[in-house]
C-alpha cells in the first residue's frame, strides 16, 4: 500500500482505527507500520467493547484477575492498559525515527467524564502512569468542562489527542487551550517539544445529522439554496474552515514565539471518516483533505477503499475554502443552526461512547462472574419451607405483586389516600442500582479529589439509615490503598467522641455530616462539637473540612452553604434513610474510603436481575425470603436472629434496623435478634427463625455448626453465602424487597416510624424542664451495689428502691411466653463493654429462655426504637444508663453531649412506660465495667 507512504509525503499521516489483541500479537499491526506506513492507532470504547467482547484473546488475563478477586473496573484497566502498552512497543520505532511527531497510541478517559473536569484530569494523570509510555495519547472530549483539563495535562506534559469536535469554534477553543499550556510551560523554562497533541475533527457524524435536517427543507424548485445540492458537504466544509483557522493561527506571532522555542504544531486529525450514506464516494472524507501537519485516522473499509481507488492531490484541503464558507452560509439560510447541530452532535457523540463503555463492563462483570468460583450467592432455604409458602407466592403472583413494586404501586400497602401518598413518595429506593450507578462518576471523582489532598480519616457523623450502611461498608469492604480511614460516629455518648476526636488529625479528616431531615439532635450536636474543634485549632477553611448529605431544602444543606462546606450531597427525596444504602448516604461514604463501588454496584444489578418483575414472585428470591418471614411471623416465629461470619459481621445490624424500624408497629412486627451467642438446640424457643451470612475465605465459621444442628431439629434456618463482601451491593436490595413484600403481608407500612418521634418528644420536654429548672441535675449518686443502682419510678432521681437481684427477678419474670428481653446501654462501646453484655446476655436467656436483643443509645432509638415502643406486645426492656467521667460541652449554651445523652435516656424509659412496656432502668454511676459486672451477678442470684 504504496499510498499511504505516499500521503506522508505530502504532510498527511496515516492513523489507525481500530485495535484488538489478535491484532496486536499476531503481528498485523507490526506489518502495517513496516509494509503500509502506519504512523499510529486511535482506540475508544467501542474498538474495545467489540475486541474484548468478540474473542478468546481476553479471557486468560481475565480469569487470572477474576480469581483473585479484582473488580470490572480493575479487569478493565488491566486489559486496555495490556493492549495500550503493547501497541505502543510496536510504534515506539515510528515515534523515535519522528522525533515525537507520530507512533502515537490513544487510550480515552471514561466516556462517563464528558462533563467533568476535575474527573477527567485525575484520571488521565492515572492513566498516563499506569500505560507508562511517552507514545501515548490519552483522549479528552473537547467539551466546555474538557477545555481546563486539556490545558492543564498539556501543561503537565502530558499528551493529549482531544476528541469529539464537530465545529471550527471548538476547534480554535481546544487550540487556544493548547497554545496557553505551552506558553505556561515556556514561561516557566520547561521544554516544549516533547508536548504532543492532536485535535479530532469528527466528520460523517456531521453529514448524517445536517443531511437529516435537509431532507425536511424542501423548497419551490428553482430557488436558491437548493437543499439537495448541499447533501454530503458539510463535513468537509467545517474540516477546510477548521484548517483555515489552523494556518492564521500558526502564522500569528504568539505561536512564532513557541515555534521558536521548539514546539510542535497541534495537528488537526480527521475522525470517523468512514462514510455512512452508502451513495457516497468512500474517499470523501480523505481526498479532499490532504493537507501538511494533519492526520487521518482511518477503520478498515476506508483504507481499502483509499488503497484502492484514492488518489493524492496536494494541500487539497486547503483548496475551495470559500466555497466552504459559502456552505454554511447557505445552510445558515436555509434554517440550519450549526451551533446547535455541534450540540446535539457532542451528545450524541458523548453516547456513542457511553452505550459501548457501559456494555463492555457490564460483559465484563458477567464474564468475571462466570469465571469465579461461587460467582452467584449461595441461598439454601429451610428445607420444609414456611407454612402456607407456596400459596402466597401464587397469591402474590396473582396480585402481580413484583410488577406492581418495580411500578411503585401505593396500594401494595394497607392505608388511606393520604398514607398512599406518603408512601409513593417512599418507593424511591426500587430505582436500586440506576440510581447509583448515575452517581458512581461524580463519586469517583470526588473520592479522587479527596484523596488527592491527604486526607487521612473520614469521619461520617450520623443516625440509624444515614450511618448503618457506613458502619457496614467500614468493616466490610476493603479500602483501595492510599483512601482514607472510614470511622462512623453514632452516638453522642462523650466518651466515644473523645476517642474518635483523639484518634484524627483533624487537619486532616474530612466529616461527612449526615442526615436526611438534616435536623438530626444527635448528628447536628456532633457536627457542632467538630466544628468548634477545628476552629480551636485554628484550622484554615473550617468548613472545607465537611461535606454533607441530606435531603434538598433541608436545614442541613443551608448551614453548609453558609459556612462553605466542601461539598454537599443531595440525596432523593423519595427514598427513606434506612432504604438508602444504595444512594450518597451508603456510597459516598464507601467510595471516600476506596471501596470497589462498581463492583459492589454490579452486585446489586445482578440481585436486580434475578428479582425482574418478569418473572414469577415463586422465582424471586426476596419476594421469597420477605413471604417466608412473614408467614413465620404470624406462626410465632417472629424472631428472626441474625448472625454473619467475620467479614460481615455488622451487616445484621443494617438489616435490624430495616427490619425492625419497617415492620415494629400497629402491634405487629418482626424482631430481629443479632449480637446473641447462638442458642444450643436444647434451650432454643420454638418463636425463632435464623439468617446465617458467610463470606467465602471467612475461615472457621463455627456458627454455621450450631446452625446445621438447630436446623435438623426442626428450626428454620437461610443460610446465605456470599463469593466476596461486595456481594453486600445485592443483598441491600435483597433485604429491602423483602421487608416491603413482608409489610404487606403483615398489613402494616414499611416506610414510616410513628412510634419514633414519641421518644423525641419527651427528650426535648425534659431538657426544656432542665432549662426551666435552672441547670441540669447532678449527675447519679453511686449507689446500690458497687455503683449500680435500680430504679422504678423511672424520673432519673434514686428512690427507696429494693436490692437488685430482687428487682432483676421481679423484672424477668414479666417475660411472657413466645416474648423476648430487650436490653438497651446508653454508653460507649468498647470491646471489654461488648463481652460483658453478651454476658448478661447468656444469663438472660438461661433464666427466662427468652431470645434477647441489645442495642446502643442513642443509636438504637434510630433502629429498634420504632419497634420496641409500636411493635408486638411481650418484651420487657432494661435501659441501662451511665455518668459520663468527663463530658463534652457545645458552643452558643447548648446542651451538652452528656447531658442530650442522659435526657435521651430518661425520655425513652418515659416514653417506654407510657407505652405499657415493662421497663427497668438500671444506673451503673461512672464505672461502667464495674456496673456490668454488679448487674451480672445480680442476673445470678435473680431467682
Amino acid at each position: 500500500m504504496e499510498i499511504f507512504f505516499d500521503l506522508l509525503q505530502h504532510g498527511q499521516s496515516y492513523w489507525l482505527d481500530s485495535l484488538s489483541r489478535e491484532m496486536i500479537r499476531g503481528g498485523d499491526l507490526e506489518m502495517r507500520v513496516r509494509t503500509e506506513g502506519l504512523r499510529g492507532v486511535t482506540s475508544n470504547p467501542a474498538i474495545f467493547h467489540k475486541a474484548i467482547s468478540s474473542g478468546s484473546e481476553y479471557d486468560d488475563q481475565i480469569q487470572s484477575l477474576a480469581t483473585v478477586g479484582a473488580s470490572v473496573d480493575d479487569i478493565y484497566e488491566a486489559l486496555v492498559v495490556t493492549d495500550i502498552q503493547e501497541a505502543c512497543d510496536v510504534l515506539r520505532p515510528v515515534y523515535d525515527e519522528s522525533a515525537g511527531l507520530d507512533g502515537y497510541v490513544s487510550l480515552e478517559v471514561s466516556p462517563h467524564l464528558v462533563h467533568d473536569t476535575a474527573g477527567s484530569l485525575g484520571e488521565a494523570r492515572h492513566l498516563w502512569s499506569a500505560v507508562d509510555r511517552p507514545n501515548l495519547m490519552v483522549k479528552i472530549p473537547g467539551t466546555a468542562e474538557g477545555v481546563p483539563a486539556i490545558e492543564e495535562l498539556l501543561y503537565e506534559g502530558i499528551n493529549v489527542n482531544v476528541t469529539l469536535l464537530f465545529s471550527v469554534q471548538a476547534y480554535e477553543d481546544v487550540a487556544g487551550a493548547y497554545m496557553r499550556a505551552l506558553q505556561r510551560r515556556a514561561a516557566e523554562g520547561k521544554p516544549v517539544e516533547s508536548v504532543a497533541s492532536v485535535a479530532s475533527f469528527f466528520l460523517s457524524r456531521i453529514d448524517v445529522l445536517v443531511d437529516s435536517l435537509l431532507s425536511h427543507r424542501v423548497r419551490v424548485p428553482g430557488t436558491e439554496p437548493a437543499a439537495q445540492d448541499l447533501y454530503g458537504r458539510a463535513a468537509v466544509a467545517s474540516a477546510k474552515l477548521a484548517y483555515r483557522s489552523y494556518q492564521e493561527l500558526i502564522r500569528g506571532p504568539d505561536w512564532q514565539a513557541l515555534d521558536a522555542a521548539g514546539a510542535r504544531p497541534q495537528r488537526l486529525l480527521w475522525a470517523s471518516t468512514s462514510t455512512k450514506n452508502p451513495l457516497y464516494d468512500p474517499v470523501r472524507y480523505v481526498e479532499p483533505l490532504i493537507g501538511r501537519a494533519t492526520v487521518n485516522t482511518m477503520p478498515e473499509i476506508t483504507i481499502d477503499a483509499f488503497a484502492a481507488v484514492g488518489r493524492i492531490e496536494t494541500d487539497s484541503v486547503e483548496q475551495d475554502v470559500e466555497e466552504s464558507a459559502g456552505v454554511f452560509a447557505d445552510l445558515e439560510d436555509l434554517g440550519i443552526d450549526m451551533r446547535a447541530v455541534n450540540e446535539q452532535l457532542l451528545a450524541e457523540g458523548a453516547q456513542k461512547f457511553v452505550d459501548p463503555f457501559d456494555a463492555l463492563l457490564a460483559g465484563l462483570a458477567l464474564r468475571r462472574n462466570e469465571m469465579r468460583e461461587g460467582q452467584r450467592v449461595g441461598v439454601r432455604e429451610p428445607p420444609e419451607g414456611a407454612p402456607g409458602l407456596a400459596g402466597t407466592l401464587a397469591a402474590l403472583h396473582e396480585q402481580r405483586f413484583a410488577v406492581r413494586l418495580a411500578g411503585r404501586d401505593p396500594s401494595l400497602w394497607p392505608g388511606d389516600d393520604r398514607t398512599r401518598e406518603s408512601i409513593a413518595n417512599r418507593l424511591g429506593w426500587t430505582r436500586g442500582s440506576a440510581d447509583a450507578e448515575g452517581l458512581l462518576p461524580d463519586l469517583a471523582s470526588f473520592a479522587g479529589e479527596v484523596r488527592g489532598e491527604g486526607v487521612r480519616d473520614i469521619v461520617l457523623l450520623g443516625m440509624g439509615g444515614s450511618s448503618l450502611c457506613a458502619l457496614v461498608a467500614a468493616s466490610s469492604f476493603a479500602g483501595a490503598d492510599g483512601f482514607p480511614r472510614l470511622t462512623v460516629l453514632d452516638t453522642v455518648d462523650p466518651a466515644a467522641v473523645a476517642a474518635v476526636d483523639e484518634a484524627i488529625d483533624p487537619q486532616r479528616t474530612l466529616f461527612v455530616v449526615a442526615s436526611k431531615s438534616g435536623g438530626t439532635i444527635e448528628t447536628l450536636s456532633l457536627y457542632q462539637y467538630f466544628r468548634e474543634r477545628l476552629r480551636r485549632e485554628e484550622v484554615p477553611d473550617v468548613g472545607k473540612h465537611f461535606v454533607a448529605v441530606t435531603d434538598p431544602g433541608s436545614s442541613l444543606l443551608a448551614e453548609a452553604g453558609e459556612v462553605g462546606f466542601l461539598r454537599s450531597f443531595e440525596a432523593p427525596t423519595d427514598v427513606g434513610g434506612r432504604y438508602s444504602a444504595l444512594t450518597a448516604f451508603g456510597l459516598l461514604p464507601m467510595a471516600l474510603m476506596g471501596a470497589d463501588l462498581n463492583g459492589i454496584v454490579e452486585w446489586a444489578r445482578q440481585l436486580e436481575h434475578e428479582c425482574s418483575p418478569s418473572l414469577p414472585e415463586s422465582a424471586n428470591p426476596a419476594i421469597r425470603l420477605g413471604a417466608a418471614l412473614a408467614l413465620y411471623a404470624k406462626g410465632g416465629r417472629n424472631k428472626l436472629t441474625l448472625t454473619a461470619s467475620r467479614r460481615v459481621q455488622s451487616f445484621p445490624l443494617w438489616i435490624e434496623q430495616l427490619v425492625a424500624e419497617s415492620t415494629g408497629k400497629d402491634g405487629h412486627g418482626i424482631i430481629p435478634i443479632t449480637g446473641e451467642s447462638l442458642p444450643g438446640v436444647d434451650a432454643c424457643s420454638p418463636g425463632r427463625v435464623f439468617v446465617h451470612y458467610s463470606v467465602e475465605g471467612d475461615g472457621d465459621d463455627s456458627d454455621r455448626l450450631a446452625l446445621d444442628a438447630l436446623s435438623a431439629a426442626g428450626h428454620p434456618v437461610f443460610l446465605i453465602d456470599l463469593p466476596e463482601p461486595e456481594a453486600l451491593g445485592g443483598e441491600f436490595l435483597r433485604w429491602e424487597v423483602a421487608t416491603a413484600t413482608a409489610g404487606a403481608l403483615l398489613g402494616v407500612n414499611p416506610f414510616d416510624e410513628p412510634d419514633v418521634s414519641a421518644a423525641k418528644q419527651a427528650t426535648a420536654a425534659i431538657l426544656e424542664r432542665w432549662a426551666a429548672e435552672g441547670g441540669v441535675p447532678a449527675p447519679l449518686e453511686d449507689g446500690g451495689e458497687a455503683g449500680l443502682e435500680i430504679f422504678a419510678a423511672g424520673n432519673g432521681t434514686p428512690g427507696e428502691g429494693t436490692p437488685v437481684a430482687g428487682a432483676l427477678s421481679e423484672w424477668l419474670a414479666l417475660a411472657p411466653d413466645g416474648g423476648y428481653v430487650a436490653l438497651v446501654g446508653y454508653f460507649a462501646a468498647t470491646p471489654e463493654r461488648d463481652a460483658a453484655v453478651e454476658r448478661l446476655r447468656d444469663l438472660v436467656r438461661a433464666r427466662t429462655g427468652r431470645a434477647t436483643t441489645f442495642g446502643y443509645g442513642p443509636r438504637y432509638l434510630h433502629s429498634t426504637g420504632q419497634l420496641h415502643k409500636g411493635g408486638p406486645a411481650g418484651g420487657i426492656y432494661l435501659v441501662i444508663t451511665a455518668d459520663p467521667v468527663e463530658d463534652l460541652e457545645l458552643a452558643d449554651g447548648q446542651v451538652s453531649l452528656g447531658t442530650l445523652l442522659r435526657a435521651q435516656a430518661l425520655g425513652d424509659v418515659q416514653t417506654l412506660r407510657e407505652r405499657g412496656r415493662s421497663t427497668l432502668h438500671a444506673h451503673l454511676g461512672w464505672n461502667v465495667e464495674s456496673g456490668l459486672t454488679s448487674l451480672a451477678q445480680g442476673l445470678e442470684r435473680a431467682r
